[in-house]
């Protein structure tokens, strides 16, 4: 991976990161909504994993374009 490609992927890490951070805490009333229905409960939000995934993704992508 070349340096500006790096550089992109750091970018992408950080602004996923600090997106997700405060969607993966839930106010006291999601929480309520997510235990009483199950849909809503699906779609909470785990910060390590949301992280992880988009920058194996965003790695996949940048490696794929050399």
């Amino acid at each position: 991976m070349n340096p500006a490609d790096a550089a992109s992927l750091t970018e992408t890490t950080l602004l996923m990161a600090m997106t997700a951070w405060p969607c993966s805490r839930p106010s006291p009333a999601m929480l309520a909504a997510y235990a009483s229905d199950p849909a809503l409960a699906a779609m909470r939000m785990d910060f390590t994993d949301v992280v992880r995934r988009t920058t194996a993704v965003a790695a996949s992508g940048l490696l794929a374009r050399q």
